[in-house]
């Protein structure tokens, strides 16, 4: 039987849920969580995804809550049990399976995915420093005299509520949807300085700065985008971006 195809969406978060062979284990001690925090903040350079929870809690499997960004949710997880797999390579073979997928469809579902996580499930965050510089979402509450206390998880970059922070166009009618739309933008970013596709593309610093203004207006992906800028990989399409966020 064929496999079921993965939920996914641009600009998607997800509920991750990796196991291993059951007589194996992910983690072994707490320098192996080490590690593999190492591997999920070098990822996130690469990838440029946000973290809004996890849970290393068991010694043979992890859970993570990742919005992706932009970029390909199959694509960050096959990097990070890559290198995971790397790492503890001396244990053989680890995954039987692969990861548990489950797309995150509102703000409110994902505030009872965070609130189960963290609350019913202990010690998912073993260093509570270590979770403050991995975690992309805080925590807040509503104001003191609320009729009910509610819980409010916004993203550290943006102040706007978790999943709240697609891109812009989404629901306006000139939102770049497709890569036809796309080459028409490139093409029309050219004639208004006066230079062919060719000239702008090969201008680094002009490409740069159209391409951030582009990723705003459109719901491509990352490596959609860098097709269209001249053919970046989904890396480099990252690290233009988190270089605008220093």
């Amino acid at each position: 039987m064929p496999r079921k195809a993965r939920e996914k969406i641009h600009f998607g978060t997800y509920l991750i849920q990796q196991t291993c062979i059951p007589e194996k284990k992910i983690f072994e001690s707490d320098m192996d969580r080490e590690e593999f925090l190492k591997i999920i903040e070098d990822k996130k350079k690469q990838f440029n995804f946000r973290i809004y929870g996890y849970c290393l809690a068991d010694d043979n499997k992890y859970k993570l809550i990742i919005y992706d960004n932009g970029s390909d949710i199959s694509k960050i997880m096959k990097s990070i049990n890559i290198s995971l797999a790397y790492y503890i390579k001396d244990r053989g073979k680890i995954f039987n399976e692969r990861y548990k997928s489950t797309l995150i469809k509102t703000p409110e579902i994902l505030e009872d995915v965070l609130n189960n996580l963290h609350n019913h499930e202990h010690c998912c965050e073993y260093d509570f420093n270590k979770a403050k510089e991995i975690i992309d979402c805080d925590v807040y509450f509503t104001p003191y005299g609320s009729t009910t206390e509610k819980i409010l998880y916004k993203d550290k970059f943006t102040n706007e509520v978790c999943m709240k922070i697609n891109p812009n166009c989404k629901n306006t009618s000139n939102c770049i949807r497709d890569i036809n739309q796309g080459k028409e933008v490139l093409k029309l970013i050219a004639d208004k300085y006066d230079i062919t596709i060719d000239e702008f593309l090969s201008d680094k610093k002009l490409r740069n700065q159209e391409l951030l203004k582009f990723r705003r207006v459109t719901t491509l992906s990352l490596n959609d985008i860098g097709l269209l800028f001249g053919g970046l990989s989904e890396s480099a399409v990252c690290k233009i971006i988190s270089r605008s966020n220093d």
